[in-house]
């Protein structure tokens, strides 16, 4: 597991699995109107079921969440070049694509949606053998996208899961050292950022009472029943 307080003086140590070489779309292929999909993200057969599960719970192709998730690891990508931090890109890949499944009926058991994107993380990528330890990383990326305070301890997908969604939702606040230029004049070009408030707000309307728990009071690392 990663540990230390200060991650951009110090290089995390490469995960098992790490698929940086296999990767196919990168964030430094990002350029402006060429339209970018999470197909082009996909290497490996745990990254195309995740997302393939993420398109059976949301009923979309190429949606708003689909596009969210794609993002959000793009925007992960980039803190981790730009900190030097070593990470396991299949398992954040499949964590991004994963995180906010549980908001979706296919997904959901009613619970607080962060625990049911978990769950629904769990059973998507055990049949591939992952060792326990690395999925466990993988549901608490999940788990803990909405902590207030650093996941680095938790293992480098945990901590980028978290930095970059907020990156994603609230640019303006968050930008963890990414540029609002590549943001607006290159990511969401390539990636329409089209509809994202607007489907924000429904998801929060309709699903306010999952998705408020999850957000003040994220469940223990590791003790939760995923």
């Amino acid at each position: 597991m990663a540990s230390g307080a200060n991650p951009e003086e110090q290089t995390v140590e490469a995960r098992a699995g790490s698929a940086n070489s296999a990767a196919r779309l990168t964030w430094r292929d990002i350029r402006g109107p060429v339209r970018r999909r999470a197909d082009d993200l996909i290497a490996t057969e745990a990254e195309e079921a995740s997302l393939e599960a993420l398109r059976v719970a949301t009923c979309e192709t190429d949606g708003g969440m689909e596009r969210h998730t794609v993002r959000q690891y793009l925007i992960a990508e980039r803190i981790a070049d730009t900190r030097h931090i070593s990470y396991d890109r299949e398992l954040l890949l499949c964590a991004s694509f994963l995180h906010d499944a549980g908001l979706y009926s296919p997904a959901s058991t009613g619970d607080v949606y962060i625990k049911d994107s978990a769950r629904y993380a769990r059973r998507t990528l055990e049949p591939f053998g992952w060792p326990q330890e690395r999925l466990r990383v993988c549901l608490d990326a999940c788990e803990q996208h909405h902590a207030f305070t650093t996941r680095w301890w938790l293992g480098p997908e945990v901590e980028l899961v978290r930095l970059s969604d907020a990156v994603e939702v609230y640019p303006e606040l968050r930008r963890s050292g990414i540029p609002r230029s590549w943001l607006k004049q290159e990511l969401w070009q390539a990636v329409p950022r089209r509809g994202f408030w607007p489907a924000t707000l429904e998801i929060t309307r309709t699903h306010w009472r999952r998705m408020l728990p999850g957000m003040f009071r994220p469940p223990a690392p590791g003790q939760s029943d995923t």
